[in-house]
């Protein structure tokens, strides 16, 4: 509700979010009412650039997980000690 008080009270003319808390944000939301506010539901990392970068560093990382090496962008380690997989 911070955002919505910050547009209220013009500390800010507007904002873009890709992710909300909750999401989807319910129909009566007073963010759904505003022009100034633009949801795009998980859909901005969508570009041509984005996948690019995706299939750029896609494979290093699959040949790291064949060669049993961890990959250096494990989004989270904790499964590094609970894992099967025989990776080092």
């Amino acid at each position: 509700m911070a955002l919505v008080r910050a547009l209220d009270r013009g500390a800010i003319a507007g904002c873009a979010l890709d992710t909300t808390d909750p999401e989807p944000l319910p129909e009566i939301h007073p963010l759904r009412k505003r022009d100034s506010v633009i949801l795009t539901s998980h859909v901005a990392s969508y570009s041509e650039e984005s996948k690019h970068a995706l299939h750029a560093g896609a494979p290093p990382e699959v040949r790291c997980v064949l060669e049993g090496v961890w990959p250096e962008t494990v989004v989270n380690p904790a499964v590094r000690r609970n894992s099967r997989a025989g990776i080092r």
